[in-house]
């Protein structure tokens, strides 16, 4: 089934916010996708209020909470202004929903807004703990949707002809796989990665390649041991080397105090990765 719905996510939930180049990269891929499939966009900016606690009683604590919620909704109007312009040029049908409320349920909104839609498209976080983190991670795990993630800086267009697969045979990376067929097969290479922090133990991709290979695709299986059990970097450097176009894999989150808090592998791809990442969870 192709991709009709497209859900582009954005923050300006940031006291500085990040400079324009970097978020309008996730905004470009979101449009270029849109146009490429065909699908209609819609855009959903958290713009979260800001508060502290003792704001109603001092004036000018008052004043500047006032000054940074204006300052956040003004970006998000002149995000929904810029990709208005960047839409109707793509030809591409566009909607918009900025949410204004706490950091939580701004959070929440977004991804129950997301939920009736193919796809969920976002700015990879420029460092560790960030609103954008908190976004990508209510979006993974509450929106039940695949979120693919794009480098701030990603320049390579929308492209699927290498596309690869992180495969380590749990049902995480077998939805991811699912999730990703509309792309899968339309890639001329899919090379499957099958990573094991064990030299003595590997994992294999055979069946995963035959189930792909059954629907018409061109499909490799490598295996990769990593050194110091570093999954992630043996990921991000292989698809590097081999100038992937997507990496597609499973996301992980380990539970603490009531929240889910993402994974080891999930949360360094997400920090460093240089190309879009498609995760599932």
């Amino acid at each position: 089934m192709p991709f009709k719905s497209v859900c582009l996510g954005l923050s300006f939930g940031e006291v500085t916010p990040k400079p324009l180049e970097e978020s309008g990269a996730a905004e470009n891929y979101a449009i270029a996708f849109c146009a490429r499939e065909r699908a209609h966009l819609s855009v959903l900016i958290a713009a979260p209020i800001f508060r502290i606690p003792s704001a109603g009683f001092v004036p000018l604590a008052h004043a500047v909470v006032d000054e940074i919620n204006a300052e956040r909704r003004k970006h998000a109007e002149e995000a929904e202004k810029r990709i208005t312009t960047a839409a109707a040029t793509g030809g591409v049908t566009v909607e918009f929903q900025v949410v204004q409320q706490s950091y939580t349920d701004t959070n929440n909104s977004l991804a129950a807004a997301a939920r009736p839609s193919d796809i969920v498209i976002i700015s990879r976080p420029t460092y560790g703990f960030s609103l954008d983190s908190d976004l990508i991670s209510a979006m993974l795990f509450t929106s039940g949707r695949p979120v693919l993630v794009i480098p701030p800086h990603w320049d390579g267009g929308v492209e699927f002809d290498k596309i690869m697969i992180a495969w380590d045979g749990s049902a995480r990376a077998a939805r991811a796989v699912g999730d990703a067929m509309p792309l899968l097969k339309r890639a001329q290479q899919i090379e499957i990665l099958c990573v094991s922090p064990d030299a003595s133990k590997s994992i294999a991709g055979a069946d995963l390649a035959a189930h792909l290979s059954r629907h018409s695709m061109s499909v490799t299986v490598t295996e990769l041991q990593t050194e110091h059990r570093d999954i992630a970097k043996t990921l991000r450097d292989h698809a590097t080397m081999a100038r992937a176009s997507m990496l597609v894999m499973g996301a992980y989150a380990h539970p603490h105090l009531l929240q889910m808090v993402l994974g080891g592998v999930t949360s360094d791809m997400l920090a460093e990765a240089e190309l879009p990442v498609l995760l599932s969870y």
